[in-house]
């Protein structure tokens, strides 16, 4: 055994709190455990996917599901579409801030679906359209279908789906997108002039924004239109936007940045 095997051996990865589900399908485990007033999921028993407050299942508890939000302060959506539903702290919280907004979701783990469904609080069926499906595949075929904002937030227990920074995944993205829309990625890192993702965005978008999470998650911003807003204005939007979650976006919102194109 190696020393590093030896060490993982030694620690605890067992969720905090009373583990109140699990599960496992064909893609690994699912974890639900209460701990105070939080409610957690996880796909391993480390990474926490999604965290809701028992006392208030609105209010998103993560700072990069505060991020992603932000985007609302840009484009006031009638019509969202959510790639990932975790334990769907994105559903809830646009809920919440619009009964009436028009919300589809995609999730390949029917499991994952159960779950939330069960334990997370979701809104009924007559106000979130779920689908089992393939979300690459799902913006592919999804022909005829527009939204203002589609949230993508692909993510396996320790990755990141790699298909989220394709030029192809963001062509068919931004061909979902009604006019002044925004795709808004959860991201693993900022996109430096020589990765591929920073060269689809500029193929691709004519508007592009980032925001840097505490946790390190990278909050990327894509419009095909071209926004002429001063930086700070769209900061100032995006922190008065808080009001509509209930919670502080200040600071979140003075880290969004431009993404610069050469």
């Amino acid at each position: 055994m190696s020393l590093v095997d030896s060490l993982l051996s030694t620690l605890d990865f067992s969720p905090r709190g009373q583990v109140i589900a699990r599960l496992e399908d064909a893609c690994g485990e699912i974890i639900v455990s209460d701990h105070k007033d939080y409610r957690t999921l996880r796909f391993d028993g480390i990474c926490e996917q999604s965290k809701m407050s028992l006392s208030n299942p609105a209010l998103p508890i993560h700072n990069y599901i505060k991020a992603m939000l932000m985007a609302v302060a840009w484009q006031p959506p009638a019509s969202a579409l959510i790639l990932g539903l975790g334990g769907g702290s994105l559903v809830r919280a646009l809920h919440a801030s619009d009964a009436h907004m028009r919300l589809e979701v995609v999730e390949l783990r029917a499991a994952v679906v159960s779950v939330a469904e069960r334990y997370f609080t979701l809104p009924g069926a007559d106000a979130v359209a779920l689908h089992t499906a393939d979300a690459v595949e799902f913006v592919r075929t999804a022909h005829g279908r527009r939204y203002d904002l589609i949230f993508s937030d692909l993510y396996s227990a320790f990755a990141m789906d790699p298909q989220q920074g394709s030029q192809s995944f963001l062509e068919n993205c931004a061909a979902r997108l009604n006019d002044g829309g925004w795709l808004v990625l959860n991201y693993h890192e900022v996109p430096h002039a020589d990765t591929l993702l920073y060269h689809s965005l500029h193929r691709v978008f004519d508007s592009v924004l980032f925001c840097v999470a505490p946790s390190g998650n990278v909050i990327i911003y894509a419009s095909p239109a071209r926004v002429t807003l001063p930086l700070s204005q769209l900061r100032e939007l995006a922190r008065a936007s808080g009001e509509i979650f209930g919670c502080d976006l200040g600071y979140l919102s003075r880290k969004i940045e431009r993404l610069h194109f050469n």
